[in-house]
């Protein structure tokens, strides 16, 4: 499962059809340790803010539809000042630090085994000292969400471009498709044929561009700005 909010508030928490630049970014920040408490944390983040992204969405065996899954969350229900000691700490507590009355009551969506490759491009020494930290993490990963873990190591590639490494991560899940699900996998599928979500420069901007409010700048400020997207409908190979 996966969960990509970006404008989601208070008890609705939805999620985009495609993984989003301040999930991918703390994703990135979270391997390389960066904490967002930390005086220096805006400072930080900006060569990594600076890389620019393109998502790709892969298909599904069988041509099956990626799926969308709601979760009807509770967090704290039933617990009182009568409660354990134990029991007393899954009580919510409010910013000021008391408790709250009652139970935290939350609807949180999630895309259902979609698959996508996410290509950062920018400074090469920023590529590859992020790549470095996704091999061998800080702290943990997830895609989106605390509960969202990866269900494997994650296995970074680099290339020219964009594509390039496009090309490498998907003649590896090709592999690994057929040899250790025996699923088929197209046999020719190149990038630009995929429905895809790429970043374009600001002053190459076209009609049907739209801009989404998930540019980090610090993740403890909760401070986001805005950035253009190009989306591109899958073709035929």
């Amino acid at each position: 499962m996966q969960s990509w909010g970006s404008s989601s508030r208070f008890n609705r928490r939805e999620t985009e059809a495609f993984p989003t630049k301040s999930a991918l970014i703390g994703l990135l920040a979270a391997a390389a340790g960066i904490d967002k408490y930390a005086s220096d944390e805006a400072e930080r983040l900006v060569p990594l803010a600076a890389l620019r992204l393109s998502v790709f969405r892969l298909p599904r065996a069988h041509g099956r539809l990626v799926g969308r899954l709601s979760d009807f969350h509770t967090v704290g229900g039933g617990y009182d000042a009568k409660s354990s000691a134990f029991d007393k700490m899954s009580i919510p507590r409010k910013a000021s630090g008391g408790a709250s009355a009652n139970a935290v009551i939350t609807q949180r969506t999630y895309l259902n085994e979609a698959r996508f490759i996410a290509a950062f491009e920018g400074d090469a020494d920023t590529v590859a000292i992020t790549t470095r930290y996704l091999e061998d993490p800080v702290w943990g990963v997830w895609f989106g969400r605390k509960a969202c873990l990866p269900a494997m190591p994650l296995s970074p590639v680099t290339g020219e471009d964009r594509h390039a490494a496009a090309n490498v991560l998907i003649s590896r899940i090709r592999i690994w498709e057929e040899s250790a699900r025996g699923l088929s996998f197209p046999p020719t599928l190149d990038p630009s044929q995929l429905e895809r979500w790429e970043e374009p420069a600001a002053d190459q901007l076209q009609p049907g561009d739209f801009h989404l409010h998930d540019q980090p700048v610090a993740f403890g400020q909760r401070e986001f700005h805005s950035r253009p997207i190009r989306r591109s409908a899958a073709s035929d190979p």
